[in-house]
């Protein structure tokens, strides 16, 4: 039966079930509501809990300042990215939809159903608590806490007493407000030092070998059958032991335009296969040397100026040994459907460009005086037509995610990389990476399905965690961040040394916690509706 439609049904069975408990008056008697379909149960329980938590003062009261520092650093953080996303707005081709701006399991279709669930309870449930702590701390009462349910239990909520909250300190309120959203960081923080320093740094190839993260269409590799996730093992007489072996100097079993053996695993399982040998094609770019020969994606590049190219290297060292402008033989083969082979493309010569003109149009950060008059193809080559790398790469990116990393913009780059997981589809691991590796060191003894339903968890919750957290401290009423950034405000303005009126001052914090509420929402809207403009 389709998801879906399963899911549909057990939602229209909730909502059933929900329909009789409140004509029955059932919720009533247990200290439960609803708002829409969403159960609320409060209940006095747990706040003994919560009191003996924040008996320890001193230690809360330290917890609180780093809270405080936290929700700064990361204010600033998420509205700098929020900043800088709404300048590139206008080089995005197609905007995202708005389910995959909710981080919401089963309507956010990035988040799996599962791990998102338990790690949004997990969310929700640290962020309620830590609030419930901090009121307590500062000597304000909880009125209540409580489960929120929509089919399963989704979320707990701390209810403080609102007009203690209101007549207390600026200090104790903001430590309230912070406490929450700092808390789902230091919690992610946790969880990713469990996910990679714990549990992928305890995991190695099970093959030595060359791991294909792309395949080039109509790539030799593509019509062979090989596919991203591939660890190739020996091509030709060649044992392959990492991507080096692939890309290096050829060998006698070995030339382009000849035909070569491969042999690889996929999903755990050794095949082999035989394709045509050589540098492929994976892009050319418009209006340069490449493209106005004829030269598509996927082609194979046998020689040129008379010189067969065996690599990458080779390629360069012709590149090198002549000039912008000048005119070259060129061979190369193409897949023709109806032989089922690759066949000569007829192309048989190139006139090649500056590699500055190339430079100065698609990076011109990199561009170089010393380019100028250097031949070039205007065109990216891969081996095989495989993207490679070695076998321990997904490894390596899991369990050292900042490796290597020196300045602010290495970190941004990596931290970026590390969220965008799932959209690299690294994040569940599931198969086929899941065959590419095995449990080894202090975790050898595991059997790898409770080590990845382990492994996806401590991730999942590390996500959403940070994402609950940098969404709360969003400068924006009603949330964290946006009270705490409105007591800020008048903090600001009670050190101006001008005398307000209550009125006054409030209309002034209002007035700007309101205009930056509607930056906030305005700099999200931009990057649904801006694409589209």
């Amino acid at each position: 039966m389709n998801g879906y439609l399963i899911a549909l049904i057990v939602f229209l069975a909730y909502l059933g079930l929900v329909f009789v408990l409140k004509k029955t008056k059932w919720l009533d008697r247990h200290n439960m509501s609803l708002t829409g379909p969403i159960i609320m149960w409060r209940t006095q329980r747990g706040r003994d809990l919560i009191d003996r938590i924040a008996r320890r003062k001193k230690v809360w009261g330290i917890y609180s300042m780093v809270s405080l520092w936290i929700c700064l650093f990361s204010m600033i953080a998420i509205m700098s990215l929020l900043l800088w996303e709404a300048t590139i707005v206008p080089q995005v081709k197609s905007a995202p939809s708005p389910e995959l701006i909710l981080g919401l399991p089963g309507i956010n279709p990035v988040i799996p159903l599962g791990y998102g669930i338990l790690a949004l309870v997990v969310a929700i449930v640290v962020h309620e608590f830590a609030h419930g702590i901090m009121t307590r701390v500062g000597g304000m009462k909880v009125r209540s806490l409580g489960l929120v349910f929509l089919v399963v239990p989704i979320g707990a909520f701390v209810e403080p007493d609102d007009k203690e909250l209101e007549n207390t300190t600026r200090r104790k309120r903001t430590k309230v407000f912070a406490a929450g959203p700092a808390t789902n960081i230091v919690v992610a923080g946790i969880m990713l030092v469990l996910f990679s320093s714990v549990f992928m740094a305890n995991v190695e190839p099970t093959h030595d070998g060359a791991l294909t993260t792309g395949v080039v269409d109509g790539s030799p590799a593509a019509h062979a059958g090989i596919t991203a996730n591939c660890v190739i093992v020996k091509v030709g007489q060649t044992v392959v032991t990492g991507s080096k072996n692939i890309t290096g100097q050829a060998t006698p079993d070995r030339g382009p335009g000849n035909l070569t053996s491969v042999d690889y695993y996929y999903k755990g399982n050794l095949k082999t296969t035989t394709m045509v040998d050589g540098i492929v094609v994976a892009f050319t770019a418009d209006g340069f040397a490449a493209a106005n020969s004829g030269l598509k994606t996927g082609m194979v590049l046998v020689s040129l100026n008379d010189r067969p190219l065996y690599n990458i290297t080779t390629l360069e060292d012709v590149m090198a040994a002549n000039h912008a402008g000048q005119t070259v033989n060129l061979t190369a083969l193409v897949y023709n459907s109806s032989a089922g082979a690759f066949i000569n493309s007829g192309i048989t010569f190139v006139t090649l460009s500056d590699k500055y003109d190339y430079f100065a149009k698609f990076d011109p950060h990199a561009n170089q005086v010393a380019y100028k008059g250097v031949a070039y193809l205007g065109a990216g080559f891969l081996t095989l037509g495989v993207d490679i790398r070695d076998a321990n790469y997904y490894a390596e990116l899991l369990a050292h995610p900042f490796k290597g990393d020196r300045s602010w913009g290495d970190y941004s780059t990596s931290a970026l990389r590390l969220i965008a997981l799932p959209f690299l589809n690294l994040e569940p691991i599931r198969s086929p990476v899941t065959e590419i590796y095995h449990t080894s060191g202090a975790l050898a003894w595991m059997p790898s399905t409770p080590f990845y339903l382990i492994a996806n968890s401590l991730y999942w919750i590390f996500w959403l965690n940070l994402m609950v957290g940098l969404t709360n401290v969003l400068p924006a009423v009603p949330l964290d961040g946006g009270y705490i950034f409105r007591d800020f405000i008048d903090y600001m303005l009670s050190r101006t040394g001008r005398e307000y009126s209550k009125a006054q001052r409030d209309k002034v914090v209002s007035s700007v916690v309101t205009a930056f509420a509607l930056l906030v929402l305005g700099l999200i809207v931009w990057q649904i509706v801006g694409p589209a403009l």
